[in-house]
């Protein structure tokens, strides 16, 4: 009996060699249990589509890129057994992410991947996507009208933008999630973020927008606020190289703090009521005020997180 357990011990270690060397080779990754051992196809598919205005998203484990590109189409590209399916009707695209089908074994496999192509003299009317464990990247496209809600609280999905246009956003709910934009603009925005999510903006514009933050940070870089509304608490706000445009308003509860450094405002309205307001090198008690009549007014309001401006 013992040599079998031996034989068995020496073939276990062979086999995870073999399988360790296909990975470095660029073999298959992925090689499952499910009633016998089967390898995992991929694909790689571009389809083209008909016209569409609006876009509706929902699945889990899928990425979904938002491009400009030559037509309408679609790429798809990941685990053939739980490929997305889609279809257009009523001037939607319906894309959904299937599940995986359950499996014991090596699976090192990537998200499936979902690319939506528009014509670059094109936007969208309405995108609303609704997706657990994955990526919603938006890149040069312009969009009229966007929500995201989250599918699984407990894997919610990240947001990117690059060169995008977002006109309304009636809602955007992050959990333990990501909104990172570069050189883009997003107006009318309700978003809610919330379990340590961040939220960062580059060389962006954020208009008439309402943003509340639960134990959660926001990082803005040389950027352009106009009328912004925060609610936050127990969070980290800081704001760099950043014009601030009519009234900004931040009100803060519980722990955290806000930084400003490098504004470009012509009023400010600042009070801690058990922190403290330093404004650059002195520090002013519980508030400092300055041209609080001007029509550029950043306020910030805060309990117990201290305030900071240089």
């Amino acid at each position: 009996m013992r040599k079998y357990f031996v034989t068995g011990f020496y073939l276990l270690i062979v086999g995870g060699l073999l399988l360790l060397g296909g990975f470095i080779m660029g073999g298959n990754k992925s090689v499952v249990w499910n009633h016998g051992f089967k390898i995992i196809q991929k694909i790689d598919e571009t389809y083209p589509l008909s016209n569409f205005k609006n876009v509706y998203v929902e699945g889990r484990n899928t990425n979904v890129t938002f491009r400009l590109g030559d037509r309408y189409k679609i790429r798809i590209d990941g685990e053939k057994s739980s490929e997305p399916t889609y279809k257009i009707k009523n001037n939607t695209l319906t894309v959904t992410g299937q599940e995986r089908k359950n499996h014991v074994g090596v699976d090192l496999l990537d998200d499936n991947n979902v690319t939506v192509t528009i014509p670059m003299n094109k936007s969208l009317d309405n995108v609303n996507v609704r997706l657990a464990e994955g990526n919603i990247k938006i890149n040069d496209v312009t969009i009229n009208n966007f929500i995201k809600s989250a599918k699984d609280l407990d894997y919610d999905s990240n947001v990117y933008m690059n060169d995008a246009t977002v006109n309304n956003i009636e809602k955007m709910n992050l959990y333990d999630a990501k909104l990172t934009m570069k050189n883009s603009k997003i107006s009318n925005a309700n978003l809610v973020a919330s379990a340590y999510s961040q939220i960062t903006a580059t060389n962006s514009t954020i208009l008439k927008s309402s943003f509340n933050l639960d134990e959660s940070k926001m990082s803005i870089k040389q950027s352009n606020l106009d009328t912004l509304k925060s609610l936050n608490n127990h969070s980290k706000i800081s704001i760099s190289k950043t014009t601030l445009m009519n009234h900004n308003d931040f009100r803060m509860f519980g722990t955290g703090h806000f930084v400003g450094s490098g504004l470009s405002v012509e009023g400010l309205d600042l009070t801690s009521e058990h922190g403290y307001v330093r404004y650059f090198d002195k520090k002013y008690g519980n508030a400092y005020q300055n041209k609080v009549d001007a029509n550029n007014l950043l306020m910030i309001k805060t309990t117990k997180a201290p305030i900071t401006i240089k």
